[in-house]
């Protein structure tokens, strides 16, 4: 079954990537004549992702507000059925902060994105980072959050940050951690090659200067891929 399945995607793969590949001349002309420059483009995707952003930072600010309120009870609750359930409800709005921020930077990123699409000018580079610079705040406010969630929490920056918030999870939660996060490696080291491996044929194909980005993924999937090796082997060693 492994094998059909491989053989499936690779067939999948296969399509996707001729049809990507015979419509690199029409997606190369669309963008080019995309063009948002003379209007007020760039404020307008600034204004509205900066407003959902702010928005998600007072969401954030309550389920915070929550994590910290239903661990409190959890702690002071006399009967087991009562504290377990407060638990989970506080462990579930500490994960959910997480995902507001993350979410923050994406609606970041894709305003950036946007920016850029619309060929804006030299003006719209301050709206394209202001909807970053507001995830600051939210960002700030999980550090402090996280040390109130729980006082065993290291401090940002602390030395070995990783491995002291990996010793806070009991063995299951530190189980499904790892299997996440080496998923998640496999995945970006795939979709690295892939990015790197598109945006060359694309630069190839429609003459339009790619280096500078292709020179960044290159150096984050060899920081990726041989940064993991690296300490594998050091473990090894020692």
């Amino acid at each position: 079954m492994k094998v059909k399945r491989y053989l499936i995607l690779l067939v999948l793969g296969g399509i996707i990537g001729g049809f990507v590949g015979s419509s690199m001349g029409s997606i190369s002309n669309f963008l080019s004549n995309v063009n948002f420059a003379h209007t007020h483009f760039g404020l307008i995707i600034c204004i509205i992702a900066s407003l959902i952003i702010i928005g998600l930072t007072f969401y954030l600010w309550k389920v915070q507000k929550d994590a910290l309120k239903f661990k409190n009870q959890s702690l002071n609750s006399i009967e087991d059925d009562d504290a377990d359930l407060f638990e989970m409800k506080s462990n579930l709005n500490f994960n959910k902060s997480s995902i507001i921020i993350y979410i923050q930077l994406i609606i970041s990123f894709v305003a950036l994105l946007l920016i850029v699409f619309g060929h804006g000018s030299n003006s719209d580079v301050l709206y394209a980072i202001i909807p970053y610079m507001l995830t600051i705040i939210p960002s700030i406010m999980l550090g402090f959050f996280n040390r109130r969630f729980d006082s065993r929490y290291p401090k940002i920056g602390e030395k070995n940050y990783t491995e002291k918030t990996l010793a806070l999870l009991d063995e299951g939660e530190r189980h499904i951690a790892i299997v996440s996060m080496y998923k998640n490696y496999g995945v970006n080291l795939v979709l690295l090659m892939i990015a790197i491996i598109f945006l060359s044929i694309f630069s190839i194909d429609t003459g339009s200067n790619q280096t500078l980005g292709i020179l960044f993924l290159i150096i984050i999937f060899a920081y990726n891929s041989l940064g993991y090796m690296l300490k594998v082997r050091k473990f090894y060693k020692s």
